[in-house]
């Protein structure tokens, strides 16, 4: 007996596959699978592609619109469930596919004795949007102990960088295979460093002072330890610096306390003249950021919670959570730039920047544009070459965008950098040392 509700032939999914892949990547790759022999077939030397309309799709999916489809899609090209060939789904209402494990020798007709094969000639073209490393390369990859999982998370990034640089290459292998290897090496070094927490560890005497220096009672400190202790021993978590962890665990509890007898940090609002403490530097030195880059930050975050107006009790915390991030963007940069290149003539910030100076930093999106012709002008006279372009108009647009409203600059190393009127330039130093500052 049929259900009312059923009036089509449902879609069998297999439980494995979507735990495996996710439910929505099993749903689509089940549905395409049913397609398969009623869909026009391409054949290339090797593989078999198919292609099917958005029509098909939506007739068979109408539960997804075409902007979930791609997701999916790309989920699945993610997973290296699939191999896709066209254009965005969205954009182009086509999906042409191919099933990665589906790869077939080429035809040869019988003729006479073929005489010594030649050297193949390959020409430089850019990076496929499904390119996937070939066996050499996967077996030179599998020679470093690199974990297939580590290196499945890194084709997309890969792939994305060099389709956005839009060069041609004779070989992507090498290329993928040096990112990998340098992002294993950097992992593993992080991994090295991270500790368990050793029997009979105790806190340091400046992690015990500065937090005295908080106000934080001793007798508090001695009764979270023993907390502190207790959790992170069952919990087998490793971490690179256990002193900064017990700081931020007693902080986090001190700060939740309801104690009236006790005085403890107010709520206050943000002010033009607010510098962080001596303990906010120190730690933003643990977390290895520059201080020089954090006293950059400073005249934005200002600005930034000036205009949003409010109170907090945690200003210091909140900075340096606006600095990692910021810090983390400069690297991440550098590293997918490893080599310093002149700005060209028609150099434009990208989309990942401008959103990054509109949603993060607070820049109006027109302000950073305009700023652009000088920027480009002053460096090709300067023809300096640099890593990452993007991360040096970042700096110069948060400049230039506290420049604008005369915000204080801030501190050099936590100490306050002396300061004139209100209609005279308050920073030492100039655009042009900040951009060029190389040092760290």
């Amino acid at each position: 007996m049929k259900h009312p509700l059923l009036p089509e032939r449902p879609l069998c999914l297999s439980p494995t596959l979507a735990a495996t892949l996710g439910l929505e990547e099993a749903v689509l790759l089940t549905a395409l699978s049913d397609m398969l022999p009623f869909l026009p077939v391409e054949s290339h030397p090797g593989r078999d592609w198919y292609s099917v309309e958005a029509e098909q799709l939506q007739q068979l999916l109408p539960f997804w619109q075409p902007a979930d489809i791609q997701r999916v899609a790309t989920s699945l090209r993610n997973h290296g469930a699939l191999l896709l060939g066209s254009a965005p789904y969205g954009s182009s209402g086509l999906l042409k596919f191919a099933l990665p494990g589906e790869h077939r020798a080429p035809e040869t007709a019988p003729s006479a004795p073929a005489a010594p094969p030649a050297q193949p000639h390959r020409s430089a073209n850019t990076i496929a949007p499904n390119w996937q490393p070939d066996q050499e390369t996967q077996a030179r990859i599998a020679q470093l102990g690199v974990p297939e999982h580590f290196v499945r998370e890194q084709l997309p990034e890969f792939v994305t960088y060099w389709r956005e640089r839009g060069e041609s290459r004779h070989s992507f292998g090498a290329l993928f295979l040096k990112q990998v290897k340098s992002k294993w090496e950097a992992y593993r070094a992080t991994a090295q460093r991270k500790q368990p927490l050793q029997e009979g560890w105790y806190p340091g005497e400046d992690t015990l002072r500065k937090l005295a220096d908080e106000g934080v009672p001793s007798t508090f400190v001695q009764r979270g330890l023993q907390r502190f202790l207790d959790y992170h021993r069952s919990s087998g978590k490793q971490s690179i610096s256990w002193d900064l962890e017990f700081n931020d665990w007693i902080m986090e509890d001190w700060e939740k306390q309801d104690t009236p007898f006790i005085e403890k940090r107010k709520p206050t609002a943000m002010t033009r003249d607010w510098q962080p403490s001596e303990h906010t530097w120190e730690q933003l030195r643990r977390l290895a950021i520059n201080p020089s880059f954090a006293a950059e930050l400073l005249p934005e975050f200002i600005y930034k919670w000036l205009e949003r107006g409010g109170h907090s009790a945690r200003w210091g915390e909140l900075f340096i959570e606006y600095a990692r991030e910021e810090w983390a963007y400069y690297c991440q940069g550098i590293e997918k730039n490893p080599v310093a290149k002149p700005i060209s003539r028609h150099w434009q910030p990208s989309g990942d920047c401008l959103s990054h100076l509109v949603n993060q930093c607070e820049i109006d999106r027109d302000f950073a544009l305009s700023l652009v012709p000088e920027f480009i002008i002053y460096w090709r006279g300067q023809n300096a070459a640099r890593k990452s372009w993007d991360a040096v108009f970042v700096r110069h647009a948060r400049y230039q965008w506290a420049e604008r409203n005369k915000l204080a600059i801030g501190q050099s190393n936590g100490k306050q950098q002396h300061t004139n009127t209100d209609n005279q330039r308050t920073r030492d130093r100039s655009v042009i040392d900040i951009v060029t500052d190389t040092n760290w």
